[in-house]
């Protein structure tokens, strides 16, 4: 992993409680609280976007071409089930 080293300005009040997170969860740095966060950031976007393919999945044809073969391994035990 390659660090890079960077300023960042922020209210006193969440630097505050940065601060106390850090000690209350036992972090060595603020640095690993402010990547906790963005990494908390980044997974609340990948949802934002997965959500919307779903949608965009749901009004597209795809979605009734998917169902209409889906169900075929479900009902027919897979593709390892006995014969």
């Amino acid at each position: 992993m390659t660090v890079q080293k960077t300023s960042v300005s922020i209210d006193a009040q969440l630097l505050a409680f940065a601060e106390h997170y850090q000690v209350t969860h036992h972090l060595r740095s603020r640095s690993e609280v402010f990547a906790e966060a963005l990494t908390l950031l980044r997974e609340r976007e990948l949802e934002t976007q997965y959500a919307a393919a779903l949608s965009e999945w749901h009004a597209s044809d795809d979605e009734d071409l998917w169902d209409a073969v889906a169900g075929d391994l479900l009902t027919s035990g897979g593709p390892n089930a006995p014969r």
